[in-house]
C-alpha cells in the first residue's frame, strides 16, 4: 500500500470526510464529496499533495473554510471499498494497515494524531478524544505492535473515550513528531 494511502486514510479518520447524496445537478442523480478540513495549512497542502499522488486530481482549496474538497463517485467508491465507512463513530484501521511496517505504522499514527490528539506537556503524555472506541482499540492494536504503552479509558460522561500514551517524549518512534500549532 502506497504511504500517501496510508495518510490519506488516517486523516480521513481524523478530520476528513466523506458524503454521498442526491445531486442538485440536472443532469447527475447522485453527487459524492470528499474533503478533509483543518486549521493548519501545513495538513491541508500535505493531505492534498497525497491525494494528488494517489488518485491523479487537483483538490479544491475553500480557503475561507479551511478545507480542501474533490467531488468524484469513483474516488468515493473506490475509498469504500478500501478502507469501509470512514464517519466519526465507524472508522476502523484495515487489516492491510495493521500488518504494515513500523515506518508505515508510524506515519498513519502521526497523520492521525497530527489532527486528534493533544500533547499535555506537564503530564508528558498524548491523548487524543473520540466517540469510536473501536478505532481506538485498533490504534491500542498498532501501538501495542509497536512496543509502545497506551491506555484507553472511559467511557465519559459525554459517551466519548481517550487513548493516553504516557511519557510521549521518552518514545524514540515520535522523536521527529511536533504537533504543528494551527496557522490563521
Amino acid at each position: 500500500m502506497m504511504i500517501e494511502l496510508v495518510r490519506i486514510h488516517a486523516h480521513l479518520c481524523g478530520d476528513g470526510f466523506m458524503f454521498f447524496g442526491e445531486s442538485s445537478e440536472r443532469d447527475r442523480k447522485h453527487s459524492a464529496t470528499v474533503g478533509y478540513s483543518n486549521n493548519n495549512y501545513c495538513l491541508i497542502e500535505k493531505f492534498r499533495d497525497d491525494f494528488n499522488a494517489v488518485f491523479k486530481v487537483q483538490m479544491k482549496l475553500r480557503k475561507n473554510r479551511k478545507e480542501v474538497t474533490v467531488r468524484s463517485i469513483r474516488i468515493y467508491k473506490e475509498l469504500l471499498k478500501l478502507f469501509g465507512e470512514l464517519s466519526s463513530f465507524k472508522w476502523r484501521i484495515p487489516i492491510e494497515i495493521k500488518n504494515l511496517d513500523t515506518h508505515s505504522k508510524m506515519e498513519w499514527l502521526k497523520s492521525f494524531f497530527e489532527d486528534e490528539a493533544y500533547h499535555e506537556k506537564k503530564y508528558n503524555r498524548l491523548k487524543t478524544k473520540s466517540m469510536n472506541l473501536g478505532g481506538l482499540k485498533d490504534i491500542k492494536e498498532i501501538l501495542d505492535s509497536l512496543e509502545i504503552n497506551s491506555v484507553i479509558t472511559g467511557p465519559n460522561c459525554d459517551k466519548s473515550y481517550y487513548i493516553t500514551i504516557p511519557r510521549f517524549d521518552n518514545i524514540d518512534l515520535f522523536k521527529d513528531f511536533k504537533k504543528q500549532p494551527a496557522r490563521k
